[in-house]
């Protein structure tokens, strides 16, 4: 029987080790100088790439994309190495300190628009990232200084969605506490389908361990209270949860789940605890199965250096992540000393000694290959949880051997599982109607929600300016067409006091319900501010500042285009943060609105600048969202700017409201058969001229 166990053990390490290597991950790709072709790779259910070699080094310098001018690199650093200790032109760069991480990856024509995932690893110690210029996530606020930095450790999966052939990957990490800045595993490109399944069977593997870990120290536990003799029991127990703690502070890190504002360096410092206790607990657990061929001097000083570096972790995180490897050795050290115990028990005949020497021995490999890969900065899925839960086993059956009731638990749960199959064989026959309620609960949840959404539309509809309104001598014509019921597109227009006609035009993130309540945010600081500020570069900085102080976490990021027109000097004046070029229409001539600054909620103290320009009788202003831009036809080619203006000119001679007409005319057609791809919105503002000089024209 023992024999069959040992075997069934064994065969379990090797399925789950056999399990952590996804034989749908191509390894054989790597980024050369910074470019990684996959054009030959066709973006598969099972098809992953691991985005490993040499990317474009920054280092002292966050570089935003696009690149523009002449940007100084530093190297190319061979990911997932740290640039710690790493030399370029002779100079060794430290371990702490800001960097920008570039690379590209060339794709074929069958991925632009395809829905991709990114698994981002543990990032030490903060990071933002962005794929072609737009801003994806990140963990914590990479700063340009220790003060200004605030780190946040976890992997993470991305949705991205290449708009280009070609893909520029843009990193923004600082270290200023931590080891090994940078990353610490290898981060994976691939379909969406492929990362969402690994992503499962990761969760399920980390979250059976926990489970596990948990179950058997809370068993352990109870049966101490019962039997408070076997001390052996007791350290077992506190060694299982020591272990769960760490389990649930490292890899996915279930506690960040669970609590996002979770204090990241108090759990960096739990993490690091339950290390320094768990090592010495499990020496009391030996100690206390194999008293005679211990010795309770050597166990006395384990514990207490164990509580010296325990003290360190009041030290700053850059300090005691440092002494680390003086711990690593004393962990060495005491795994050695324990299977020198294990030995002495077996020659001595000790009962049980022989299976725990054996649950010991694939501990221990597995504890020393795995510091051994941390020390090399080889981060990712160890053997310590698989063999550490073999161990776990092994113990419990030893310890399950001292227990006199052991059959009686066995029995009550033998007849647990009945009662279960009992249950189970119940609800199958009631299936067919189990169903039927499921089905018509889920009606009624759905037709729920589409009348509340319905109702969303409605509202949305009431707070926008109708078509029609009119602030002489200005026309203007309004287009709004959301994507989905509610969208995330906004446009404001009113008179200030002093005879100047405000116009807003904003573009939430996304679509859908999630960038409605977006712009519904965005008209709230708006309103509150739009009447008190007279320049339309103080406004925008205002608002980006009221954003960025009230709805940083929720990361809120939005371009707008802010227009003033003074009817009494005839002077236009506007700012542009992000947004897309917008087009004043003269006699015979077609001017270009540039951006003036960056889109709003990107970060703070951000530059706007304010331009101005004048308006004649007869002159006409389109703003616009990029909905009308970048809609595609069915050879997926885009509307464009230059179609928006060929119309503008086409139809400059008519009336302003027949120029809008045909605007939406021409997308619908260009459009035909595609679905709309994002909100659409137009603003056409026409000075309207005097019937004097038309009459005398």
């Amino acid at each position: 029987m023992r024999k069959s166990f040992l075997g069934l053990v064994y065969a379990s390490i090797v399925l789950c080790f056999c399990q952590c290597q996804n034989p749908d991950f191509d390894r054989n790709l790597h980024f050369r100088q910074g470019v990684l072709d996959l054009t030959e790779i066709t973006f598969k259910e099972d098809t992953a790439i691991n985005l490993e070699g040499e990317w474009e080094l920054y280092f002292g310098e966050f570089h935003y994309p696009p690149f523009h001018g002449k940007k100084e690199l530093t190297g190319y650093l061979a990911i997932p190495n740290s640039w710690q200790n790493e030399e370029f032109g002779g100079i060794e760069l430290p371990r702490t300190g800001k960097v920008t991480l570039r690379a590209f990856i060339h794709t074929n024509k069958q991925t632009v628009g395809q829905e991709l995932r990114i698994y981002i690893p543990d990032i030490a110690s903060s990071y933002r990232f962005f794929a072609n210029g737009v801003l994806i996530g990140g963990q914590g606020k990479p700063g340009i200084n220790q003060f200004d930095d605030t780190p946040r450790i976890k992997s993470k999966y991305y949705t991205l969605i290449p708009d280009d052939e070609v893909i520029e990957l843009v990193f923004h990490i600082a270290n200023y506490e931590n080891n090994f800045g940078g990353f610490w595993g290898v981060p994976i490109l691939g379909n969406k389908y492929a990362l969402d399944r690994e992503k499962m069977f990761s969760n399920a593997r980390e979250l059976f361990l926990l489970g596990a870990l948990s179950l058997i120290g809370l068993y352990h536990f109870g049966l101490f209270f019962y039997k408070r003799k076997e001390k052996s029991i007791f350290y077992f127990a506190i060694f299982c949860v020591l272990l769960g703690i760490r389990l649930a502070f490292t890899g996915e890190r279930y506690v960040l789940e669970l609590f996002p504002k979770f204090h990241w360096p108090t759990a960096f410092r739990i993490e690091f605890a339950s290390y320094y206790f768990a090592v010495p607990t499990f020496l009391l657990f030996i100690h206390s199965l194999f008293p005679e061929e211990s010795k309770e001097k050597y166990v006395r000083r384990a514990i207490i250096v164990s509580c010296i570096f325990s003290l360190t972790l009041f030290l700053p995180i850059s300090v005691f992540t440092i002494l680390l490897y003086g711990f690593q050795i004393l962990a060495f050290v005491i795994i050695g000393y324990v299977i020198h115990i294990n030995l002495k028990a077996v020659i001595n005949s000790r009962p049980n000694s022989k299976l725990f020497l054996i649950g010991l021995l694939i501990l221990a490999f597995s504890v020393s290959f795995d510091i051994l890969k941390h020390s090399l900065n080889s981060r990712g899925i160890g053997l310590t949880p698989y063999a550490l839960l073999c161990f776990i086993f092994i113990q419990s059956l030893i310890l399950s051997s001292r227990i006199a009731n052991a059959f009686v638990r066995a029995e009550e749960l033998a007849e647990s599982l009945k009662i279960s199959n009992e249950s189970l064989l119940a609800v199958t026959e009631n299936l067919e109607q189990i169903v039927s309620e499921r089905t018509y609960q889920l009606n009624f949840s759905l037709n729920r929600i589409k009348k509340d959404l319905l109702l969303a539309k409605k509202i949305q509809q009431k707070i926008l300016p109708e078509d029609g309104i009119k602030f002489d001598p200005l026309k203007i014509h309004l287009y709004f067409q959301p994507q989905d019921e509610v969208g995330g597109d906004f446009y404001d227009i009113f008179e200030l006091d002093n005879g100047t006609v405000r116009f807003f035009v904003a573009d939430a993130t996304g679509h859908g319900i999630q960038a409605a309540l977006y712009t519904m945010a965005i008209k709230s600081e708006y309103e509150a501010i739009k009447r008190f500020i007279t320049k339309t570069d103080d406004l925008m900085n205002h608002l980006n500042q009221k954003i960025q102080n009230k709805f940083s976490g929720l990361k809120i990021v939005f371009s707008g285009f802010l227009l003033d027109i003074d009817t009494k000097t005839k002077t236009v004046y506007y700012s542009s943060a992000g947004h897309p070029n917008q087009i004043f229409q003269s006699v015979g001539n077609q001017i270009i609105l540039n951006r003036t600054g960056n889109i709003i909620g990107l970060k703070k103290d951000q530059p706007y600048t304010q331009k101005q320009f004048q308006i004649l009788e007869g002159d006409r202003i389109l703003l616009f969202t990029d909905g009308m831009l970048e809609q595609k036809n069915e050879a997926r080619e885009e509307f464009g700017m230059d179609r928006i203006q060929k119309i503008l000119s086409d139809f400059q001679n008519k009336e302003s409201e027949r120029v809008l007409a045909e605007l939406v005319i021409q997308l619908f057609l260009f459009q035909g058969k595609e679905e709309q791809e994002d909100d659409q919105t137009m603003v056409l503002i026409e000075w309207e001229k005097n019937d004097s000089n038309q009459n005398s024209i």
